[in-house]
């Protein structure tokens, strides 16, 4: 792995886990942020690395736009960040280690599991992920998923990211049958387990599921709250713009950008923080440039999932017309 200076609080981190690796982090001078690019490597020199990183303290973790790590580089290093972020664009790969003949070394796994689970990530994400995920093939999370299973920590006070929406939503459990410990709670419920678009969305088949002026309420309210996870608050933003037509007088294009600390380069990759500028733009009357914010968000998507959600394409369709009209 070869460890370049960024800045004085910056260290990139790139390439394969090799011996030594602990040794050569361990000469570093002191900085803040460490910004992973790995496929992953040894086990034993990336658990090293992880408790040199504890020995240092306050270490943040970032895997940024472009930029993929992958099972020891995953598994050991990301988790073990005191704060950790995958920025729109970035991704995390977890699998099983191995033995030298190819077969799971569930050991190692246990003792992954064990280290990210002092950091605060939840033992299942990578106990399970890696106990069912064969060597040889790798289980992506992009930004938004790795925050749902509770992998990322915004801030040291962030305690909002403990994996359990993605556990309700991949064990289909439906809203009603989850009970609340508290009103905000009930809030965040009614909104995740509703709203559409989101990663935790569970269908009830009712027609009318998530389009009450009650979902949509909590849903506000659960956006607005600086506790709930950066994503999750992007897609419950989008949601809302979608399904609210009221939703313009809240300024959702300017929420979005408040909740992401006005970084470009979370916003520019995030192709739903750019359906949420193009329908704002385009609420405001300014087809071109929803048009140009449009194209983007849809290439985007394509790009992470192979398809364009139709309402997508018909913005696409309206706004091209609508800044047609203005031409002539």
């Amino acid at each position: 792995m070869t460890f370049t200076r960024r800045d004085l609080q910056t260290v990139y981190a790139s390439g394969p886990i090799e011996e030594n690796d602990a040794a050569k982090f361990a000469a570093l001078p002191k900085f803040e942020t460490l910004e992973l690019d790995s496929p992953g490597g040894l086990v034993g020199e990336a658990l090293a690395i992880a408790a040199r990183m504890d020995a240092r303290g306050g270490i943040r973790t970032v895997v940024r736009a472009g930029a993929s790590c992958a099972s020891a580089c995953a598994m050991a290093l990301f988790v073990s960040g005191k704060t950790r972020v995958v920025y729109m664009g970035g991704r995390l790969g977890i699998h099983s280690c191995r033995n030298p003949d190819g077969t799971p070394a569930l050991e190692c796994n246990k003792a992954m599991a064990a280290n990210a689970t002092a950091h605060g990530v939840p033992w299942g994400v990578i106990e399970g992920f890696g106990k069912y995920t064969k060597p040889s093939d790798m289980m992506w999370l992009g930004a938004e998923d790795s925050e749902c299973w509770g992998l990322m920590k915004w801030s040291v006070e962030d305690t909002s990211n403990n994996g359990v929406d993605c556990y309700r939503w991949a064990s289909r459990i439906p809203a009603e049958e989850v009970t609340p410990a508290s009103a905000n709670e009930a809030d965040y419920i009614a909104c995740r387990a509703n709203a559409a678009t989101s990663r935790t969305y569970v269908s009830t088949g009712r027609d009318s599921q998530g389009r009450s002026a009650a979902y949509r309420t909590a849903c506000e309210r659960i956006a607005a709250d600086p506790k709930t996870p950066k994503y999750a608050a992007i897609d419950i933003i989008m949601w809302l713009t979608l399904s609210d037509p009221n939703m313009s007088a809240q300024k959702p294009g300017t929420l979005m950008v408040t909740i992401l600390d006005r970084d470009d380069k979370q916003i520019v990759n995030c192709w739903k923080c750019l359906a949420i500028v193009g329908i704002s733009e385009a609420m405001r009357g300014y087809p071109r440039e929803a048009l140009e914010d449009f194209r983007k968000a849809v290439n985007l998507v394509r790009r992470e999932t192979g398809s364009v959600p139709a309402w997508l394409t018909a913005s696409v369709d309206t706004a091209a017309a609508e800044a047609a009209k203005q031409d002539r």
